[in-house]
């Protein structure tokens, strides 16, 4: 693959995943942890691929993503497991 292609990929991937945990979300609570896990690997792939195109907005807000998602993880299964 093409140093394009792999950039393309990681875009698109990260595009359709961050879109389908959206999906999910607005479904309701019933697709947890599926649009959480969609949302958050989506934002990985947005992440490697802003680094790799150097976008400093883009890093500023995937990295957010990242944090606030694994934030409402870590609340999730603490309320779970009460």
């Amino acid at each position: 693959m093409t140093y394009k292609q792999v950039d393309a990929l990681l875009q698109w991937t990260g595009t359709f995943l961050v879109l389908l945990g959206q999906i999910l979300t607005s479904v309701g609570p019933s697709t947890w942890p599926y649009n959480v896990f969609c949302l958050c690997v989506g934002a990985v792939l947005f992440l490697a691929w802003a680094i790799r195109v150097k976008i400093i907005a883009q890093i500023v807000v995937n990295a957010a993503s990242i944090v606030i998602t694994g934030a409402g993880v870590v609340n999730g299964l603490v309320s779970f497991f009460k």
